[in-house]
């Protein structure tokens, strides 16, 4: 979902509500750039137009108000003519200008009398020229937000036929994960550039980073089982807000909130690493204890958590040569355990040791083994994880294969086959139902926390929250997920690999890595957004998966009712284009009828409001010229 195509959404053209700004002042029509050009065009046209008719309400109050029965000036009487029947203030700037030159020889005061007069000339013009230019910037939102129509709304339901999910949802949910990890990659690093062309996106929000970033936390287990007591990693979302962060557009009493802790720490090896040889394949293994490897049904399949054989170091010789069926790379191995209600999902992966279980006994513990045996580093790593148990090696004739001669160089190798590191997950969730009171769980295990807000919902929000739950909340929350999905894919430190050898790390490189697979799980609960709105697009899925569409006027409403950022469409606040074209027919009519209105009530006033009356109709063009032919004996 990073692109900024118009194409690649429905986009709802028409009226809509953006619960930003309430009912009434989020009234909002989307329209596309060609026609919202005509719209522009008429607002600018329409304002240059109230602004003549503003002038022409301006000038009979100003002549009103100078209008005075006795002896005057000759500039009085022309000026008091000009406002009689100037048409605009862009013309008045330079009949008052000739005025003050005409008479600055023959008249006492003239700049004083009349250069206010062109300032306001001038104030009106520049003013509603300014209005009009402004007029498509006050009317649209600068956001770029758009409404998707939701008509081919639906999700994937789960499925028993694993051969069918292969070659149907496995490819989309792996594609999903891997463009939520170059995303991640291109918009949540400290020098990603928002709105760059890696870093386009249709979100509501670039990206999202977390409230809480503590690279000095505790242990998030037993402090024994942590190579150290602090130094290690916690990342908190704070409460993420479905509306305000992923733009699901609901009111203020149909929001969800969304929180999630992330506590990981480089595990110590001794006394949970052990070596053993099996006689029988003549081989020499190493094996990690921190729980055994369980089934679904709960039954022991190994009585380790990870074994790695110690045959698998590759010759040095041969992997500077390329020799055999060599692979220059990390390698990643996860187990996972869930906690429901203080025991144990029957889906985890294994039982944790005592140690590695989270003092409140609730959330997910996901435990990785980083192999890179394969990977020579050219200066040992200070990282926790990445060097961790490092040998030097004396490396011959390093560049001979290059061409570029022969030096002896000192290397560094991964003495032990796997680097353990743990996490602990908590989610939270909030919501604000239809009578107006926000409701939280607290911080616990993901399923834990679901199954507690269902428990909290008045029945009136059961149908909303379902539909968001099975469309969103499945399918993108947990920060394991791209981790199981792409493995050593997600390691930046790959990306300094040259062929087996890998240069300098910073000292906290897990840091980093943990810090991009916070982001990537939240690059991929943004497109969880989008995903069942947008609908799975393959229309062979019905056929091979249970699809679910919205069956119901809620779930429907929720699938009409996701925000994006695209170009080629503009949205336009119908209450700002209201008020425009009100306030300017208000200008426009009183332009129209103030000249009847004020004489109407001149007729009820003393001598002066009289004199004021007659002033007013003598001195219009077609009098005055009357009263000029009348004087020179061509009157009729």
């Amino acid at each position: 979902m990073s692109t900024n195509s118009w194409a690649a959404y429905d986009v709802h053209l028409g009226t809509w509500t953006d619960w930003s700004r309430g009912k009434v002042l989020g009234a909002t029509v989307t329209l596309t750039r060609q026609d919202s050009g005509l719209l522009i065009a008429f607002l600018v046209f329409y304002v240059a137009l109230v602004g003549t008719r503003f002038w022409r309400i301006l000038c009979p109050v100003l002549r009103w108000t100078f209008s005075k029965n006795g002896p005057a000036d000759g500039v009085h009487h022309q000026r008091q003519a000009f406002l009689r029947n100037s048409p605009n203030p862009e013309s008045a700037v330079g009949t008052l200008t000739g005025m003050c030159f005409s008479w600055r020889k023959n008249s006492q005061r003239i700049w004083s009398r009349v250069l206010w007069l062109i300032a306001l000339s001038l104030a009106s013009f520049v003013g509603f020229i300014l209005a009009g230019g402004c007029s498509p910037r006050v009317t649209t939102l600068v956001s770029g937000e758009v409404l998707l129509s939701g008509a081919n709304c639906a999700f994937v339901g789960n499925s028993s036929n694993m051969s069918t999910w292969g070659v149907t949802v496995g490819p989309m949910r792996s594609q999903a994960v891997t463009a939520a990890e170059s995303y991640a990659r291109q918009c949540y690093t400290s020098t990603s550039v928002p709105g760059s062309a890696g870093c386009s996106s249709s979100y509501v929000r670039r990206h999202i980073p977390p409230a809480i970033v503590d690279t000095n936390a505790s242990c998030p287990f037993d402090p024994k089982i942590c190579k150290t007591p602090s130094g290690n990693l916690l990342i908190d979302t704070g409460l993420l807000d479905s509306f305000d962060d992923f733009g699901r557009n609901t009111p203020a009493t149909q929001r969800l909130k969304f929180r999630r802790t992330l506590h990981c720490a480089p595990l110590t090896t001794y006394g949970y690493r052990f070596h053993s040889f099996d006689e029988a394949k003549n081989q020499s293994y190493t094996t990690y204890h921190y729980g055994p490897l369980r089934n679904a049904d709960k039954s022991v399949t190994a009585n380790h958590t990870a074994r790695f054989s110690s045959n698998s170091y590759i010759d040095t010789g041969d992997l500077l040569q390329g020799a055999g069926d060599t692979t220059h790379d990390f390698m990643l191995r996860l187990h996972y355990a869930i906690f429901l209600e203080q025991r144990q999902h029957s889906v985890s992966t294994f039982t944790p040791i005592p140690e590695l279980v989270p003092r409140n006994s609730s959330g997910e513990v996901f435990i990785l083994f980083l192999q890179s045996d394969n990977v020579l580093f050219l200066q040992k790593p200070k990282d926790r994880w990445y060097g961790d148990d490092m040998g030097s090696i004396q490396v011959h004739d390093l560049l001979k294969g290059f061409g570029n001669g022969t030096e002896n160089v000192s290397m560094f190798r991964q003495n032990q086959p796997g680097s353990p590191l743990a996490c602990h997950e908590l989610q939270q969730y909030c919501y604000t139902g239809a009578k107006g009171t926000q409701k939280c769980t607290q911080l616990q295990g993901g399923i834990d926390a679901v199954g507690n807000i269902f428990a909290q919902l008045d029945p009136e929000d059961e149908p909303w929250f379902n539909w968001f739950e099975l469309t969103t909340v499945e399918t993108g929350m947990a920060t394991r997920s791209p981790l199981n999905l792409l493995g050593a894919r997600m390691l930046m430190a790959r990306d300094s690999l040259n062929g087996p050898i890998l240069g300098q790390l910073p000292d906290n490189q897990w840091q980093l890595e943990v810090q991009h697979w916070h982001a990537t799980a939240m690059a991929d609960m943004q497109a969880a957004f989008l995903r069942s709105i947008v609908g799975p697009g393959n229309p062979d899925l019905p056929r091979l998966m249970r699809v679910v569409y919205p069956n119901s006027t809620v779930e429907r409403e929720i699938c009409k009712n996701q925000k994006v950022v695209v170009e080629g469409f503009v949205s336009f606040k119908i209450f700002t284009i209201v008020c425009i074209f009100v306030g300017g027919l208000l200008i426009i009519v009183l332009s129209f009828t103030l000249d009847s209105m004020v004489s109407r009530c001149l007729r009820l006033r003393g001598e002066r409001a009289q004199y004021s009356r007659l002033d007013w109709s003598t001195n219009e063009t077609l009098q005055i010229q009357r009263l000029a032919h009348e004087a020179a004996g061509a009157g009729t």
